[in-house]
C-alpha cells in the first residue's frame, strides 16, 4: 500500500503522470529527455527528491490508456549515495486484477 503523503495524478489530455510528495513545494527541477519521452525529477527546497513527472506516460505506463486512475494510490522512495540518487516508484491500480507497476530511475544529484 502506498505512503499517505504521496499524490498521484495524470492528466490524460497531456498524457502527463505525476507522483510527488503533497506537503513540500518545488525548488527547482531536473528534465531528462528520453527518445520516447521526457520525465521530469522535481527537488524540494532541502535539495532531496520530492516527485517526478512522465510525459508522453502512456508510453511508459499502457495501462494509462485504458484504466480509470481516480482509486489508483502511488508509492515513492529515494535512495542517495554521494553524487546519485535512485527514485523507486510503485503505481498500485485497482481492479479486477489488482494491477501494480512498478520501478527505479537512477539519476545523478545536482551539486
Amino acid at each position: 500500500m502506498a505512503p499517505k503523503n504521496v499524490f498521484l495524478d495524470y492528466d490524460n489530455e497531456e498524457d502527463l503522470l505525476s507522483i510527488s510528495s503533497v506537503n513540500d513545494k518545488v525548488k527547482f527541477s531536473f528534465d531528462i529527455k528520453l527518445p520516447v519521452g521526457d520525465f521530469i525529477i522535481n527537488y524540494g527546497f532541502n535539495g532531496r527528491i520530492i516527485g517526478v513527472e512522465f510525459s508522453n506516460a502512456s508510453v511508459f505506463f499502457p495501462i494509462l490508456r485504458q484504466k480509470d486512475l481516480r482509486k489508483a494510490k502511488a508509492g515513492l522512495r529515494v535512495e542517495y549515495g554521494k553524487n546519485w540518487a535512485q527514485i523507486y516508484y510503485n503505481i498500485f491500480v485497482p481492479n479486477n486484477s489488482s494491477q501494480v507497476i512498478q520501478g527505479m530511475i537512477p539519476t545523478p544529484m545536482p551539486n
